[in-house]
C-alpha cells in the first residue's frame, strides 16, 4: 500500500467524503476553504456530495443565497469562496498569484501599468452594471481605449478579482456573471493570513505536506513551511514523508470500495506528486483527462465520463485493471447518486 492510499482514512474523513456530512453547501465551501471550480458543470457534485444536497439546483441556489462567489484567488483558476473569507485569503495569496499573472501577460506584450489600468476599468464596469458578463466588460475596456480579448482579458479581470473588489457566479450551462464587492481590509497581516490558510487547508483536506499546501495556495515551498509552522499544526513523519495534521482531527474514517468524484474535486490537492503517479500508474493520466476521478479503496484508479441520453444518465468508467465485485456494486450506487443529483432516475453504468 502506498503512502497516499494509507492516508485515505484520514483524508477522506477530513474532506467529508465519508462520515458525517456537512449541514449545507455553504458549510462545505467554508470547511474546505476554497473549492476548485473552473468546470462549472461538475463542481456542484463536489459540493453536494459532502452535504447530501438533493440536487444540483439546491447547491447552486444555496451557494448564491449564502454569499459564495466564484473567483480567482488561490491560483490562476476558478474557485468557490465565501465572500467573508475573501479579504484574508487574498491577503495571503494575492501577491503570489500576481507573480504568476505578470510574466504571463508580459510574454504577450502587455505591461503591468496597462494591466492595472485595465483592472480599474473592470472594477468600475462591474460596479455600474452588476451581473455583467465578460463580453460586457470587454466592451467597457474598448470604450476606455484598452481593448483586450481572450487570455489577456481574462487576466485583466483576474487582477480585479485579486483586489477582492469583483467576483461572480456561474450557473451550469450559463455565462459567468460578475458582481461588485465592497473592499474590506483584511484583519490579518500577511503572515497571519497565511497561517490561517494553512490551518484551513489541513482541517479541510487532512494530513498534508508543505508541497501540498504550496500547490493548492500558490505559496512558495518556503512560505508554505512557515505558514504550517505558524498555524499551530502538528508535524510528524509517515512513510518517510513530513506531514502536518490538525491536533483535533479525527483520523479513522471508513474507506469506501469506490468513489466517483468530479475531475477537479478538492481531493486533487493530494494527487499532484510523483508518488501518487507511481501508485496510480497509467490510471493517473486517464483520471486527469476524464470528466471525473475514480477512487477504488482509497487509491486513484481511473476516470469516468457521463452523458444524458433518453432521460437516462450513462456513465462510462475506465480503470487500470480488474474491478472487484464490491467495487462494481459501489460504482453503481455512486452512479445512481449522481443521476438523482441531476434529477434522473435511471442510469447505465459501463466499467472497462
Amino acid at each position: 500500500m502506498g503512502v497516499h492510499q494509507s492516508l485515505a482514512p484520514a483524508r477522506l474523513l477530513a474532506q467529508r467524503l465519508v462520515g458525517e456530512p456537512l449541514p449545507d453547501p455553504v458549510a462545505v465551501v467554508r470547511h474546505l476553504g476554497a473549492v476548485q471550480a473552473q468546470e462549472h458543470t461538475t463542481v456542484p457534485w463536489s459540493v453536494g456530495r459532502r452535504c447530501a444536497a438533493a440536487s444540483v439546483d439546491d447547491v447552486v441556489d444555496a451557494l448564491d443565497r449564502g454569499g459564495v462567489v466564484r473567483t480567482h484567488v488561490l491560483r490562476t483558476t476558478w474557485h468557490l469562496l465565501h465572500v467573508d473569507d475573501l479579504p484574508w485569503v487574498a491577503a495571503a495569496t494575492g501577491d503570489r498569484v500576481m507573480a504568476q499573472v505578470l510574466p504571463h501577460v508580459r510574454r504577450q506584450g502587455l505591461d503591468e501599468t496597462t494591466l492595472l489600468a485595465a483592472s480599474d476599468v473592470v472594477v468600475l464596469a462591474v460596479r455600474e452594471a452588476p451581473g455583467c458578463t465578460r463580453d460586457d466588460v470587454a466592451r467597457r475596456l474598448d470604450d476606455a481605449g484598452l481593448s483586450l480579448r481572450g487570455d489577456l482579458l481574462a487576466h485583466a479581470v483576474m487582477v480585479a478579482e485579486l483586489r477582492a473588489e469583483v467576483a461572480g457566479r456561474r450557473d451550469p450551462g450559463g455565462p459567468h456573471r460578475y458582481r461588485p464587492l465592497a473592499p474590506t481590509p483584511p484583519a490579518d497581516d500577511v503572515d497571519a493570513a497565511r497561517a490561517r490558510l494553512a490551518a484551513t487547508y489541513v482541517r479541510g483536506h487532512g494530513p498534508a505536506s508543505a508541497a501540498d499546501l504550496a500547490w493548492w495556495s500558490s505559496l512558495t515551498l518556503r512560505q508554505a513551511r512557515r505558514a504550517l509552522a505558524d498555524a499551530g499544526l502538528v508535524e510528524g513523519e509517515r512513510d518517510g514523508r513530513a506531514l502536518w495534521t490538525d491536533v483535533d482531527a479525527e483520523t479513522d474514517g471508513p474507506v469506501p470500495p469506490a468513489l466517483l468524484l468530479s475531475q477537479f474535486d478538492e481531493l486533487i490537492s493530494h494527487v499532484r506528486d510523483a508518488e501518487v503517479r507511481a501508485e496510480a500508474g497509467p490510471a493517473y493520466d486517464v483520471a486527469m483527462t476524464s470528466q471525473g476521478l475514480v477512487v477504488l479503496d482509497g487509491r486513484l484508479a481511473g476516470g469516468w465520463r457521463r452523458q444524458v441520453r433518453g432521460g437516462r444518465l450513462e456513465v462510462e468508467v475506465t480503470v487500470g485493471g480488474a474491478v472487484p465485485r464490491a467495487a462494481r456494486a459501489a460504482l453503481r450506487e455512486e452512479a445512481l447518486s449522481l443521476a438523482r443529483f441531476h434529477g434522473l432516475d435511471d442510469v447505465l453504468l459501463e466499467v472497462r
